[in-house]
């Protein structure tokens, strides 16, 4: 087996407009006013067996499937990889640049930063292929507490489960890295106007330091997961405050636990969602006419924010066409090792289970990868969540999302 990393800004050297919370903040209604921190991609090559798996872990809100595919086309090509090995993953930064939105409206555009977003995600693959080197995978687990948890239910937690996985060389030196945990990398107010990796970015500076390398921070079932009952504030002091103590506890972590890898297979399993919204809309307007009523009794500013945000959602599904989609996952198995990714913002307890129905040593679950499909939430919200509620998905839909991974597995 060989492994290696490498680092790689994507910070715009123009003008350009920051993307997350919609354009409903002036934040996001107007250029931004600078760089705060750099954004990166972590690019990370994992060879096993000759099967080489290269990750793209940047520091954006998403990416696009129909982009995804061509690049993967690309190199594919080119390097005769297999295209089911190639993950495009997200941190899912807020506070990140809307300039490489090719396929989506989102109204902001620039072709030179796609195609250096092309060329970099080339670049990485090549610098990696030159800095392969043999190695060995450690992996560890814990617990982080008291920066995140459920941002449904208060007070709860979500999947606060951190697996690190370290690649490290003859000399024992970490050559490569992932840490897979599950929260949004929401710590700044949605008025930010500054370029920022926020949580994500910055917890990753400071597993640096610790680990040897940059690792790839790869965000899993984090969809109804954030620091929002956590918080003390919603600036730059609070995001150091978070980073610090998340990285603290992640760096107790004892990584010592030697997986076997062999390349066993890569799959890609598919289920197909469709109904009529006209069958939802009774169902959507009682909950519509509940928020309104909450938006109408709030005290507040947070408080009317939160009900302001449930009607948008019920709002936004109301509007929806039909529903005609395909979601997708990609199980790659590696003996100890199996990674299962969706494109999707999975909720806590559907990362858990798939987790828990893993009969790996170590399963990493990749969210928020080589696409993006909005919410998939665990069916329990679907009562107390306007996430869940005007998401494109009946409960039925997830279930049966859900079944076809886990007899995959």
């Amino acid at each position: 087996m060989k492994a290696s990393s490498v680092r790689i800004c994507l910070t715009p050297e123009k003008e350009f407009y920051l993307i997350g919370y919609g354009n409903r903040y002036e934040s996001r209604r107007q250029p931004a006013k600078g760089v705060h921190d750099d954004i990166y991609a972590i690019c990370s090559l994992i060879e096993v067996d000759n099967q080489q798996l290269y990750i793209f872990n940047a520091d954006y809100i998403e990416f696009e499937e129909a982009s995804c595919n061509e690049i993967k086309a690309m190199l594919a090509q080119k390097y005769q990889l297999n295209p089911d090995l190639i993950f495009f993953s997200a941190t899912h930064d807020h506070h990140s640049v809307m300039s490489y939105h090719k396929h989506w409206s989102t109204g902001i555009f620039d072709q030179q930063y796609y195609d250096s977003f092309v060329e970099k995600v080339e670049a990485g693959y090549l610098q990696c292929v030159k800095e392969l080197q043999e190695s060995e995978a450690y992996y560890g687990s814990g617990q982080c507490l008291g920066y995140y948890g459920s941002r449904i239910y208060y007070g709860e937690e979500a999947d606060n489960e951190v697996i690190l996985v370290e690649f490290r060389n003859a000399e024992q030196k970490t050559v490569a890295a992932l840490c897979n945990w599950a929260t949004h990398s929401t710590v700044l107010d949605p008025e930010n106007d500054l370029l920022t990796a926020d949580l994500a970015g910055a917890v990753r500076n400071k597993l640096a330091a610790g680990i040897g390398v940059y690792p790839a921070m790869i965000v899993g079932a984090a969809g109804d997961c954030s620091n929002r009952a956590y918080r003390q504030g919603t600036d730059y002091e609070e995001l150091e405050r978070c980073a610090q103590g998340c990285a603290q506890q992640i760096l107790k972590i004892e990584v010592n636990q030697k997986l076997d890898l062999h390349f066993e297979s890569c799959s890609t399993v598919t289920y197909h969602v469709q109904y009529k919204i006209n069958d939802e809309r009774e169902y959507l307007n009682a909950y519509r006419e509940k928020y309104s009523l909450q938006l109408a009794a709030a005290q507040d500013a947070q408080a009317r924010k939160l009900a302001l945000d449930n009607i948008a959602q019920i709002d936004r599904k109301l509007q929806m066409q039909d529903v005609d989609l395909t979601l997708y996952s990609t199980i790659v198995k590696c003996k100890d090792l199996e990674i299962v990714s969706s494109p999707g913002e999975l909720g806590s307890e559907l990362g858990i289970s798939i987790k828990r129905q893993s009969p790996a040593k170590c399963c990493l679950i990749f969210g928020y990868t080589n696409g993006y499909y909005s919410y998939i939430l665990q069916p329990r919200l679907y009562q107390d969540s306007a996430r869940a509620i005007g998401s494109k998905y009946r409960k039925e839909d997830v279930l049966g999302y859900m079944n076809v991974i886990e007899a995959n597995l």
